[in-house]
């Protein structure tokens, strides 16, 4: 008969046998452990993904996948569906199930975020909509402790609709004969036929990160979230965040000063 400990201690190896052989484990690579909060683990994947960066780890032949792996444990734990049937029988459930794509997860979320690697800042070929700045209070103890805050966006999107439009207009050089050996070169507006679109309203619920010590003023971009182009890419919602004036406490950078009256009296 075995001991209680062994018997435990058996169950445990079971298990981290069967969570192997599932697939990969998660939770260790976010380096969080499984009573973890969607918001913690959301914190360790930020952090992870800019140390594990491949353009921040050229030397590394395994960089890439280790980026890999970090995003699809973000993508299977931070979905409350995806992680309870994780939890139960691990990566090969989620395959089997179609839960896990072979979409980049880190396109959304530094877009969300507004990070960029790589060095330059991408050049648009086409055209794009207009940024909108929106203003957003926060108070000094979320700058303190960090924090994820919702919002609600009522954005136009471009929907498909009936018949078609005149597109991606241009200015090209055209030949016009004039009559015999008589030519004359001039500008032309030329068009294509594209299937027409039209603008619908469409609640968004977007997450803001309040990133600890984040100064006043500190701008976050979410890709594509801005005013949208009938003929190009959307722009962007840039969040300002305005520290909410606190009762007690005023901040001076990274300080933070209180006046106090004491008494002289011993």
């Amino acid at each position: 008969m075995l001991s209680n400990s062994a018997y435990v201690f058996l169950i445990y190896f079971l298990s981290a046998l069967v969570f192997t052989l599932a697939g990969r484990d998660f939770y260790n690579i976010l380096g969080v452990s499984r009573s973890a909060s969607t918001n913690e683990i959301k914190k360790a994947y930020r952090k992870l993904a800019k140390a594990l960066h491949p353009d921040k780890n050229q030397g590394d032949p395994d960089a890439s996948q280790k980026f890999q792996d970090l995003g699809a444990a973000y993508e299977a734990l931070s979905d409350p569906e995806k992680r309870e049937l994780y939890d139960r029988c691990g990566e090969d459930c989620l395959k089997k199930d179609g839960m896990m794509n072979n979409a980049d997860p880190f396109a959304s979320f530094f877009g969300d975020f507004g990070f960029h690697f790589g060095g330059e800042q991408q050049q648009h070929e086409t055209p794009r909509g207009s940024d909108i700045v929106m203003e957003l209070t926060v108070s000094l103890e979320e700058l303190y402790n960090g924090n994820f805050i919702e919002i609600t966006r009522n954005k136009p999107v471009i929907k498909p609709a009936a018949g078609t439009r005149k597109c991606n207009c241009r200015q090209e050089m055209v030949t016009r004969n004039l009559g015999p050996g008589r030519f004359q070169m001039m500008q032309q507006t030329v068009c294509d036929e594209c299937p027409n679109v039209k603008l619908v309203n469409e609640e968004r619920l977007l997450e803001i990160e309040v990133e600890v010590g984040a100064p006043d003023g500190h701008k976050t971009r979410l890709r594509g979230e801005g005013e949208p182009h009938m003929d190009g890419d959307p722009g962007d919602l840039v969040i300002v965040l305005n520290t909410e004036r606190h009762p007690r406490f005023t901040r001076r950078g990274d300080d933070l000063y209180t006046n106090v009256t004491i008494s002289l009296q011993c």
